[in-house]
């Protein structure tokens, strides 16, 4: 049995998605299964990540599992928060005895400030390193492609994209997919032993602006154009869309240590590193298929007073 924490989020769907398609065990935790004919196969628990009982539980009888710090992006305290989970998952591998865990941490980990929402994956690894008797494999991807898909509504509304990390800073971008194969890989064949760190690169170099190039052409939006605001200016918007003021500052200085090199020094990109899918592939199946459906809603919703008014005729 393969436990896959946070089993309905971009990485975690994948994973069990692998391991499924190979005929595996799969336990799945999240808070909740909306579309549970997606994990047909699995045993799905509904639960929280904070509750070391229900981890603990999970994790009993499973030779390995895969841990994450779930997000919560109102979290008043961010890096107290990702260290509350983090206790939580250390303590349910030690009281569950679990041999195996492939841990998702992220590059730049190994920093000890100047991260913002990385300094709790830190805290993480250094947490489960104190684990004598489980043998860890520390994934360490970089920016999420999917993370791209935020910027949908602005380029709806006003075929811009907009984010504070400067357009031609070069910076890494791995495709989710790819996280979770390498993932799914080292689950269903746990022949690591102590405690390894793993990159995953994506699969070249490349810079905001030529992204949102690759993103534009895919949606026949030629002229689409990457727009560099303040962090102020950013800060407000994700304050305003929901996230936590903590949090917000968190991101920025992520974005920061992104776009001024501080992460990149952290690592050489190589062959085991590097990752399969492209800025252009992703762009051409995952990020056309989420502007289709934004541009569906939005046409839905614009004819709907229309409708409403010639209903009352």
């Amino acid at each position: 049995m393969i436990l896959v924490m946070g089993a309905t989020g971009h990485v975690g769907s994948k994973i069990v998605t692998h391991l499924l398609d190979n005929n595996q065990e799969v336990r799945c935790l999240a808070r909740h299964f909306p579309d549970q004919d997606a994990f047909e196969g699995a045993e799905l628990i509904e639960g929280d990540a904070n509750d070391v009982a229900t981890v603990t539980d999970c994790m009993r009888g499973c030779h390995s599992a895969f841990t994450l710090i779930p997000p919560n992006m109102k979290a008043p305290e961010f890096r107290y928060y990702q260290n509350k989970i983090g206790e939580v998952i250390a303590e349910a591998i030690e009281e569950s005895e679990i041999k195996k865990i492939v841990n998702l941490s992220s590059i730049g980990a190994d920093l000890e400030s100047g991260t913002g929402v990385i300094l709790g994956l830190h805290d993480q690894e250094e947490r489960l390193n104190e684990i004598t008797h489980a043998d860890i494999v520390h994934l360490r991807p970089t920016f999420y492609m999917e993370n791209l898909l935020a910027g949908i509504p602005s380029i709806v509304s006003m075929n811009r994209y907009f984010g504070s990390i400067p357009g031609e800073a070069p910076l890494h971008m791995i495709a989710t997919q790819d996280v979770a194969a390498r993932a799914a890989f080292l689950l269903m064949n746990p022949t690591f032993k102590s405690h390894n760190v793993e990159y995953l690169l994506g699969e070249r170099s490349i810079t905001f602006n030529e992204a949102i190039r690759a993103i534009g052409m895919a949606i026949e939006k030629p002229d689409l154009e990457y727009i560099e605001v303040s962090d102020q200016e950013l800060r407000n918007y994700m304050i305003g869309a929901g996230v936590s003021p903590d949090l917000a500052d968190n991101l920025l200085e992520l974005n920061q240590a992104t776009g001024n090199g501080t992460l990149n020094a952290t690592v050489s990109r190589d062959k085991l590193n590097s990752t399969a899918t492209s800025i252009e592939e992703f762009a051409k199946t995952t990020f056309k298929s989420a502007y289709l459906a934004a541009m569906e809603a939005e046409s839905a919703k614009k004819s709907r007073p229309s409708s409403e008014n010639e209903a009352r005729m």
